[in-house]
């Protein structure tokens, strides 16, 4: 059984390409449409390319790469998902391809795979929107995302791909937009779309940080970048803690930024009066013994 061309666009859509190689949320390099070294066929592929192994930097093309994540599906991750859960519905096995491609071949051995595998399709799709969202520790809204289409995809065969541009809030580009703001490049508001500003704060941030591809397009690479400078400067990280967390809900939508710019403006008004009182020290005890001297002669007078 193979993934079908709707299921084929539905990950490749969930994944997102990058023509070049970049550090995932984990570390680990990678291309195309999420193409790691922990895949056979793809090392294999990438060696016929004429490159030792996967490193930052090199590049590849799209239309080969679309190629390769169908022959990745129909030889690699589709046989391993048939032979563990037996004969499913397209749309079922679909999804089930799209979450141990993005999970890794023990997903087959978790909870929401038995269920599915016996039939159950409700309680899988229940236990898989809640499975694998968290990488390096932390919960990312992509994930989270993923997940719940993957589990709609499951139990209701929507594939997701009706009308045509979707101008629907990204948790992603919420998440991007909060930290590009946080780092100073002023993406304009954190609603999750990209607006011209946003590409235009984009554009500047992958100028700054090579290899990124220059496009002004919040993909993968440009995602999990901008968010390992966010963590690697560590009171930007705690200040985007809440931004950071799983997409919804206030702390997407930028309050813990305004928080942390509200403390910091109270730092450093705090910090301004206190060096303008210890600049002024002589002058402002002068005025106060002057005061003082003025009240004691304004009181002898209303007793004479």
């Amino acid at each position: 059984m193979n993934v079908s061309p709707q299921g084929l666009a539905f990950i490749a859509r969930h994944e997102g390409f990058v023509g070049r190689a970049y550090l995932d949320a984990g570390g680990v390099p990678t291309i195309g449409y999420g193409f790691t070294e922990g895949s056979q066929l793809f090392r294999q592929w990438w060696h016929l390319q004429g490159h030792s192994t996967l490193a930052l930097g090199q590049t590849i093309d799209p239309v080969k790469a679309l190629s390769l994540l169908r022959t990745m599906l129909d030889r690699e991750y589709g046989p391993m998902v048939e032979k563990a859960l037996g004969n499913l519905p397209q749309p079922a096995f679909d999804a089930a391809v799209s979450a141990v491609y993005n999970l890794g071949p023990k997903a087959l051995t978790w909870r929401w795979a038995k269920a599915l595998k016996a039939g159950d399709f409700g309680r899988a799709a229940e236990l898989l929107a809640r499975t694998g969202t968290t990488a390096g520790g932390r919960v990312l809204p992509g994930l989270v995302k993923r997940r719940a289409d993957e589990a709609g995809l499951l139990q209701t065969g929507d594939y997701g791909m009706a009308g045509g541009g979707d101008l629907r809030p990204d948790p992603q580009v919420k998440q991007a937009q909060t930290h590009l703001r946080l780092l100073g490049y002023r993406p304009g508001p954190v609603d999750g779309i990209e607006g011209p500003r946003t590409r235009l704060a984009t554009l500047r941030f992958q100028s700054d940080h090579p290899p990124l591809a220059v496009d002004g397009s919040l993909g993968p690479a440009t995602r999990t970048t901008i968010a390992r400078v966010v963590a690697a400067r560590g009171g930007l990280a705690g200040c985007s803690a809440g931004a950071a967390a799983a997409g919804g809900g206030a702390a997407a939508h930028g309050i813990p930024l305004l928080d942390c710019l509200l403390i910091a403006g109270g730092v450093l008004a705090l910090a301004g009066l206190g060096f303008l009182a210890w600049h002024y020290r002589g002058r402002i005890a002068l005025e106060i013994a002057r005061w003082r001297g003025d009240t004691v002669q304004s009181q002898q007078e209303k007793l004479s």
